[in-house]
């Protein structure tokens, strides 16, 4: 086994389902906003606060999926790691 074959074990082992992880994280951090949003209508300080977490989440899942892509190009341009298959 060579070094190329470990890494992209570990690779496929390990930073594939913590992607997966960090993503439903985020979404739920953003469906927790959304609660909170929703339930704090007369409450002026915590619909802002749920507005917060709206935001956020949604700039979590846009860094995520962009990270994912950027990763997914690298992988088939330089023919090397197949991060997400």
């Amino acid at each position: 086994m060579n070094g190329d074959e470990v890494l992209g074990n570990i690779v496929k082992e390990v930073f594939s389902p913590l992607y997966g992880l960090v993503a439903s994280l985020a979404f739920v951090y953003f469906l927790y906003g959304v609660f909170m949003f929703m339930t704090n209508m007369d409450d002026p300080a915590k619909r802002t606060i749920g507005r917060t977490h709206m935001i956020y989440g949604t700039i979590g899942l846009f860094i995520i999926f962009s990270v994912g892509g950027i990763l997914k190009l690298y992988g088939s341009v330089f023919s090397g790691l197949f991060i997400f298959e």
